[in-house]
């Protein structure tokens, strides 16, 4: 296959907040700019909710008029340091930026007295109305917003990436040309297709990023979103080919199903294995089986970067010990009533749990200065 090159003339990027545009794609726009490309930046929201970091005004904090208001000067003057940019905010309806909430597995998610008014609370529709009306005036030749994730998993840069995903597929359906390349910015980890920054963009990431001074924190050579992880100006930005189709998410869940499987596999072997002792009666058995399941839990964690296969693998697991523990036909019992037996079965059951339920765990969170973003 050959390598995807991204290299648009007519560049359209579209953003949930303003600082997003220079905090996911600083490099992106100005590298195009430079390039001699035209850039149309829309941000569907005016960041209402967001959390001030200058103390002077933290007072406009849940004003949400006076916060937007700002925001939205605090972006006309980030876009002045990238020279020749046409910017819009959304306009069907002005939406609100929906804030976010963090939920007790550490993950972000709606909140739960969600305004009415907010770009998450509304049907994926309506902000794909105003992406394909920018879609038809501009015509781009290339489309870059967040994951399907949402990047850290704002709802409403998830709700960014289905409308812009669903507005191409209007324009798909309205044979109007050809499709314009739909791009996602790939989260650290993830698999991407090119990556774009060097030191003359940095320099105009560092101006814009400048200017959103209520929201991001800024030093010499990195900024912060969060206390504690800076990132430097030059890390480049990453970008993957995406589809519009709305199915999409069918062959990773596919892909996914051969930890079934596997689950099985393992409940079988570590049945075989957990009543194994040494000649000097150790039980090395239980040790190995549980062994194996620490490592196969931890491994899918850290190789898929999801719960997904792990799921599924600790269905296949779970269900076979529950299968083998019962009695048959011939009242043969593979998995005894014995502290062996219930070590295996119940203990391999905690450990996929405990795997399951822990927030973070990635080689990232285990090095000492990872970095990341929010």
């Amino acid at each position: 296959m050959a390598k995807a090159k991204f290299s648009p003339r007519r560049l359209l990027v579209v953003h949930a907040h303003p600082d997003d545009e220079s905090l996911f794609t600083g490099h992106i726009m100005a590298s195009a700019i430079a390039d001699g490309a035209e850039v149309f930046l829309l941000t569907l929201t005016r960041g209402e909710r967001g959390r001030m970091k200058l103390e002077d005004l933290k007072s406009i904090e849940g004003n949400l008029p006076a916060m937007g208001a700002y925001r939205a000067s605090e972006l006309r003057a980030a876009l002045s340091a990238y020279g020749k940019i046409q910017h819009r905010f959304a306009g069907t309806r002005a939406y609100l930026d929906s804030g976010f909430r963090v939920t007790a597995m550490g993950k972000p998610a709606k909140p739960k007295d969600l305004d009415e008014l907010a770009l998450s609370a509304t049907a994926v529709a309506v902000p794909a109305a105003d992406i394909y009306a920018v879609l038809k005036n501009f015509k781009p030749d290339a489309v870059v917003t967040y994951n399907r994730k949402g990047g850290f998993g704002h709802p409403d840069h998830k709700m960014a990436h289905e409308a812009t995903a669903m507005a191409l597929r209007w324009w798909a359906k309205a044979k109007r040309g050809r499709v314009p390349e739909f791009w996602v910015i790939a989260d650290k980890g993830e698999s991407y297709d090119v990556q774009v920054g060097n030191a003359e963009t940095a320099v105009v990431k560092r101006a814009a990023l400048e200017a959103h001074g209520s929201q991001v924190a800024v030093f010499p050579e990195t900024y912060s979103i969060v206390d504690g992880k800076e990132v430097r100006y030059d890390a480049p930005e990453r970008l993957r080919r995406a589809s519009i189709r709305p199915m999409r998410w069918l062959k990773p869940l596919v892909l996914g199903l051969w930890a079934l499987p596997l689950g099985v596999l393992l409940g079988v072997a570590g049945t075989l294995l957990y009543g194994i002792q040494t000649t000097g009666r150790m039980h090395i058995g239980i040790m190995v089986a549980l062994t194996m399941v620490t490592s196969l839990a931890l491994g899918l964690r850290l190789l898929r970067r999801s719960r997904g296969a792990l799921y599924l693998m600790t269905l296949g697991l779970v269900s076979t010990v529950f299968y083998l523990g019962q009695k048959h036909a011939d009242q043969h019992v593979f998995i005894g009533n014995t502290t062996y037996g219930q070590l295996w079965a119940f203990g391999s059951m905690a450990i996929c749990a405990v795997v399951m339920i822990f927030p973070r765990v990635s080689p990232g969170s285990w090095r000492r200065g990872g970095l990341g973003h929010r």
